[in-house]
């Protein structure tokens, strides 16, 4: 077995999962006593977008599901879900595009899109939260598309924008936390929190530039430095360093704290659009500490 050195130039190039954010999730932990955790990792190479019910009826008009390691509600604004695609490749490659209509909606959630699986933590209490996902847009010039990846609340895979605003230049006044490329920002992916209804959202901009046609990792978790916790931001296996910081050892205002979440993630277009604009996704890991 080869040795992973942590934070070596292998690990920050690498495919897989950053050892930086993982080094500490207690993956077999979880696996063989579920009382400490939850664990969840989709590459989706043995997955399939199911268009319709066992009786082989259609589903509501873009409303789907992709069935693999993990089961995703999907949601297709445009007549049918053909834009939620599996690419023909074995690296296990998942496409959300949209179909260039103003405000058209293109996402998966895990759950049936109606209740949450992750519970984010309280702040002042150390419970651990890891998330990353590996991702590629198909274009970082058009600004008449937006993405988001991350933690959301329930209820946002849908019409009208869902996690954004429906032309994707903000954020829903919703409970997320994670990442979004608005509409407008082109090749800015933005740090993004928020408490539905108490305030001004949160957001660092100008932190991740976006390469055109490269992958990229992107994840945080939630770490405990001397007497604080703290939720902290990675991309390419790199630490993003502690003025990003998100300090949750009191109360935050802002934090969606004690949030039952769903991981999504969203592309939604606004007027102008280019056909087939859209987010790859080559794998999704999600891990949470009970």
């Amino acid at each position: 077995m080869s040795e992973v050195r942590f934070g070596s130039a292998d690990a920050v190039v690498s495919r897989m999962p950053s050892p930086i954010i993982w080094n500490d999730c207690p993956v077999t932990g979880i696996m063989t006593d579920p009382a400490k955790g939850q664990h969840i990792f989709d590459d989706f190479k043995n997955s399939l977008v199911v268009t319709a019910n066992t009786t082989n009826t259609a589903f509501t008009t873009g409303v789907g599901q992709v069935h693999g390691d993990v089961n995703w509600y999907a949601y297709a604004e445009s007549d049918t879900v053909a834009d939620i695609v599996i690419q023909a490749d074995d690296d296990g490659v998942l496409l959300l595009q949209t179909d260039g209509t103003d405000a058209d909606v293109t996402a998966i959630a895990t759950g049936t899109n109606s209740e949450g699986r992750f519970l984010t933590p309280t702040a002042g209490r150390a419970k651990k939260l890891w998330f990353e996902a590996r991702v590629k847009f198909v274009s970082i010039t058009n600004s008449d598309d937006a993405s988001f990846i991350g933690l959301c609340a329930p209820g946002e895979c849908k019409d009208a924008g869902g996690a954004m605003a429906a032309g994707g230049a903000s954020m829903s006044d919703v409970d997320y936390v994670g990442f979004a490329k608005l509409s407008g920002d082109c090749d800015d992916l933005t740090l993004v929190y928020n408490e539905a209804s108490l305030g001004t959202a949160q957001s660092d901009t100008g932190v991740i530039t976006l390469v055109a046609a490269t992958w990229i990792r992107i994840g945080f978790k939630v770490v405990t430095k001397g007497q604080g916790t703290y939720l902290q931001w990675y991309a390419d296996g790199v630490y993003l360093g502690s003025s990003y910081d998100v300090d949750l050892t009191l109360a935050n205002a802002h934090w969606p704290s004690t949030t039952d979440m769903a991981a999504l993630i969203s592309h939604v277009a606004e007027s102008g659009a280019s056909d087939a604009d859209g987010i790859y996704i080559d794998w999704v890991r999600v891990a949470q500490e009970y």
